[in-house]
């Protein structure tokens, strides 16, 4: 369960970034990788956080 709370919050920064890049006027390609970025980054984050806080 607290990997998949991991992956959602991953998929919500994924889509801000997105969405942000986009409104930000950078080419699709360039959002889509910020995203894919700040997915691997958000989750592993929240993973750190749950195994420090003894959820994991």
């Amino acid at each position: 369960m607290a990997l998949l709370i991991a992956v959602l919050c991953g998929t919500v920064g994924a889509l801000v970034a997105f969405i942000l890049f986009r409104h930000l006027g950078a080419g699709a390609l360039v959002a889509i990788g910020s995203s894919g970025a700040t997915f691997l980054g958000v989750t592993g984050a929240v993973k750190a956080v749950e195994e420090k806080l003894g959820v994991l």
